[in-house]
Parts: C-alpha cells; sequence; structure tokens
C-alpha cells in the first residue's frame, strides 16, 4: 500500500465538531488533519537528512524497520518462510547454493537450513516520504523535530508527519485529530475544510510563531505512530 492510500485510511467516524464557530455542525468522517503550507512556515527546507541520522531503524520485533536515506524515508517489512527443496524445485526453482528470484516484482532471498529446507525471505517496502522533488516533498527541522511535509494533491494541502531522534531511538509520529486538543489552539489556527465531494478534514494555517512554537511543543498533538531503535 502506498503513502497516500495508508493515510487516507487513517479517517475515523465523529459526532460533531466542537471547535469555535462550528458547534452547529455535524461531521460525519474527519479524515486527517493537514496543514496550509509546510510546517513550520518559519523554516527553510532541507536538502538531505544529515548523515548522522541516516540508517537503518528496526521495531522491537525485528521484522519491520524504518530506514532514513538521503532523501526518502521508507518503511519494511521482512518476510520470511519455510520451504521444502522439493516444493522451490516444483516450481522451477532449482537450489544449488543461497540463491535468489523475483515474484511479482519482489526479490526473494533462499538460504538452506538444513537437509530439505529452505528459508525464502524478502522485503515488502513502502515509501513514506521522498524530499528530492520539493514541490511534493519538503522536509525542515524545528525543535529538534524533523518534519516531513507532503503535498497530496493539486491543491495547497500539506500533510505533516515528524520524526523524533534520540541517540539511537527513533519515533515516528503524526498529527492527531483530537477535537479536544485541537481546540487549544489559537482562534483561526483550525479550520474546518468542507469542500463538494471531499471528506471534511481540519486544516490548520499557524499565523504566528508564537502558534508555531505552540504546535511544536504540544506533544498531545502528536501521536506515535511507531517507535524503533538503531540497527546500523
Amino acid at each position: 500500500m502506498g503513502t497516500l492510500s495508508w493515510l487516507r485510511a487513517l479517517g475515523v467516524s465523529m459526532g460533531a465538531l466542537l471547535l469555535g464557530g462550528c458547534d452547529d455542525i455535524q461531521i460525519e468522517r474527519i479524515w486527517l488533519v493537514d496543514f496550509a503550507q509546510p510546517f513550520p512556515a518559519t523554516r527553510s527546507d532541507l536538502t538531505a537528512f544529515p548523515p548522522r541520522h541516516q540508517g537503518v531503524y528496526t521495531a522491537a520485533d525485528s521484522t519491520e524497520s524504518l530506514c532514513i536515506g538521503p532523501t526518502t524515508v521508507w518503511q519494511q517489512d521482512l518476510h520470511s518462510l519455510l520451504r521444502s527443496r522439493r516444493e522451490l524445485a516444483g516450481k522451477g526453482k532449482g537450489l544449488r547454493a543461497d540463491s535468489t528470484y523475483q515474484q511479482e516484482g519482489v526479490l526473494h532471498y533462499l538460504h538452506r537450513v538444513g537437509r530439505d529446507s529452505v528459508r525464502d525471505s524478502w522485503l515488502e517496502c513502502d515509501t513514506i516520504f521522498n524530499c528530492a522533488k520539493p514541490e511534493t516533498g519538503r522536509l525542515r527541522r524545528f525543535q529538534g523535530h524533523y518534519y516531513l511535509n507532503t503535498s497530496f494533491d493539486s491543491t495547497n494541502n500539506w500533510l505533516v508527519q515528524r520524526l523524533e531522534i534520540s541517540g539511537r531511538h527513533l519515533v515516528w509520529q503524526r498529527l492527531g485529530n483530537d477535537t479536544l486538543r485541537l481546540g487549544v489552539l489559537a482562534p483561526g489556527t483550525v479550520r474546518l475544510d468542507r469542500r463538494a465531494g471531499h471528506p471534511a478534514f481540519f486544516r490548520l494555517a499557524p499565523g504566528s510563531a508564537a502558534e508555531v512554537r505552540r504546535i511544536g511543543r504540544y506533544e498531545g498533538l502528536w501521536e506515535p505512530v511507531r517507535e524503533y531503535d538503531r540497527r546500523h
């Protein structure tokens, strides 16, 4: 599943919007929270992640990793199955030694682990951010966090995720849509977008440096997606 489809799947059902000026509007579905411009607007774009933070960060179950390259962040999941050599031979995949084969465009690695057993391993990868094209991806750093800004349609809407890296520990976060927490922001910062033919969603447009700092420092707004520790 691609980045856009995964992020749009974050939609939840809600009863009513409780932010100032919108108390009478009934909301059937809120999909996500986005920004009117890359966040934070006061920071310049980075062209790449610094080398010290590039690497592979693995979750506690050791099968899922978040990888940071110079301009790209992607998620990968390691799959592994034990198969018999006879089963693979029947599919035309003979094993003379450790080898590889491709299936539906995915590279599989075969490794003999017993007299008649073969471990079949492959990686499932999904790109979640790419700043190589600044018109769709903007990387910024603010208050010790990396902000991953992604433009997901032709209008000026920006989905913002962030990475918190402390030593070898990484927390991948996204902005939550809890109306009580969004309601503490300054009037005018939070708006409801209800364009015809589109699901309703919140849009943040911080109008001052103080409000930008508040959004960045208010931990309750940012929900952890996954935590990882650096492997190499």
